[in-house]
């Protein structure tokens, strides 16, 4: 993949990102947090039949909180080095 197919600076950032685009991320260890709550938030998904909506609009919430945590300190720890 050149560097041309990778997503931007920002771009690997927003807040949701299909399967395209979350390959086209070039760091391996961001890639894979959001892989994981990707993941996460599909699974909920898949579950929504097991779950009231009022419950999986908070389950949704506390995923992407504790993703937006994971990439701030991400973001920290790419910065100090």
């Amino acid at each position: 993949m050149s560097n041309n197919d990778y997503l931007g600076k920002e771009e690997q950032f927003k807040e949701i990102l299909n399967n395209e685009e979350l390959s086209r991320i070039k760091d391996p260890e961001l890639r894979n947090i959001r892989l994981k709550y990707w993941s996460l938030l599909h699974q909920a998904f898949l579950d929504e039949h097991k779950i009231p909506d009022r419950m999986l609009e908070m389950e949704f919430d506390k995923i992407k909180a504790e993703e937006m945590k994971e990439l701030n300190e991400y973001r920290q720890r790419k910065n100090k080095g």
